[in-house]
């Protein structure tokens, strides 16, 4: 009969080290403040921290074998399986060790804003992927606060300036205009110079006007409330015509739908900025402003024939790049950019119709 042996000393020196570091792993995990996800290689969930369940509003007995997809809502479910499984067939990161802002899904079907990191783990031939997720849910309020605060003050100065200096350099044009007509009825000599001083006086103001109106509408653009943002694209487009003599073109090629204030407002400040860095850091002959339909929703795009970028994206424009993407995730998508050195750049992004933001 055999007899049960007891554990060495030795046995048990090799299994209290192993036992002190799950318990101490299993304490980080529990008291981490950001979510953190363990998935298998075909994304079934094997750990699933406390964090992660005040995120998701799931507990872990209810998600762990489950696909990770239950997290996350269409289109970024589909894409989050394809880029896993193209990294495991040809080693190509696409989100593996690259953090990356997402929209995460919670169980009562709410969307909300995540930061996403994503680590690759290979132990013993077994690989697993780690994600550490950070609901960004009161940063992104935080943020729309203060691009909301940036319009209204736009809008003021806009307004003042339409609404103040408009009027007072109009007043000045008449008048100016007016004492034109009076000196040029005199028949003395001296008076025709004073008529030609008069004249530059009016010429001066009425295009002081001209340019107050450009800037007020700039700062913030009337047609945008008014008629929409297919009209506002159109009138920035032949502002730059005028002011810089550069083609500007705007082409519609899809009957706008009613859309919300502030992905119009957004996709305006987009297209708007693409612009002014195209015309400021590219040196283009023609710039095109184009509306789409396409299949996943409406596409705005911005095209010149300018210098382009140079290789790595790095340019004297890299701020104006920055606001872009910042605005394009603001509405629920991201920012296109297609360049080349001496070929031109397009900026773009595509936003789903009928998505209020």
């Amino acid at each position: 009969m055999n007899k049960k042996t007891k554990p060495t000393k030795k046995k048990k020196a090799a299994a209290a080290p192993k036992s002190e570091a799950e318990a101490r792993m299993q304490a980080i995990l529990n008291t981490a403040v950001d979510g953190i996800i363990v998935i298998d290689e075909e994304g079934r969930i094997e750990s699933f921290n406390p964090a992660a369940e005040r995120i998701f509003g799931h507990k872990a007995r209810q998600v762990i074998g489950k696909n990770v997809s239950l997290l996350m809502p269409s289109p970024h479910r589909e894409k989050h399986t394809q880029h896993i499984r193209r990294y495991i067939e040809t080693g190509e990161a696409r989100i593996i060790g690259i953090g990356r802002e997402v929209v995460g899904l919670r169980k009562d079907g709410t969307q909300i804003p995540i930061d996403l990191a994503v680590s690759e783990i290979n132990i013993g031939g077994r690989r697993t992927f780690t994600g550490i997720i950070r609901d960004i849910s009161e940063r992104k309020r935080l943020e729309k606060a203060i691009v909301d605060a940036s319009e209204m003050e736009r809008k003021q100065i806009g307004q003042d300036l339409h609404d103040t200096v408009s009027q007072h350099l109009a007043g000045l044009t008449m008048i100016a205009r007016v004492l034109q007509a009076k000196i040029g009825r005199l028949e003395d000599e001296p008076a025709w110079d004073l008529a030609q001083d008069a004249t530059r006086i009016a010429d001066l103001a009425d295009t002081a006007l001209k340019q107050v109106k450009n800037i007020s509408h700039g700062l913030y653009p009337v047609e945008l409330e008014r008629n929409g943002l297919g009209t506002a694209l159109e009138q920035l487009a032949n502002q730059q015509d005028e002011l810089f003599q550069i083609s500007c073109v705007f082409k519609n090629r899809y009957r706008l739908p009613r859309l919300d204030r502030t992905v119009a407002v957004h996709l305006y400040r987009i297209a708007q900025e693409a612009v002014f860095n195209a015309i400021k850091h590219a040196d283009p002959t023609r710039i095109e402003i184009a509306l789409e339909a396409v299949d996943t929703g409406l596409r705005l795009s911005i095209r010149d024939d300018g210098r382009g970028l140079p290789r790595g994206g790095k340019s004297s424009s890299g701020l104006g790049l920055a606001i872009m993407k910042y605005r394009a995730n603001m509405i629920g998508t991201e920012l296109g950019v297609e360049s080349a050195p001496r070929k031109g750049t397009t900026i773009s992004c595509v936003v789903p119709l009928g998505k209020d933001k």
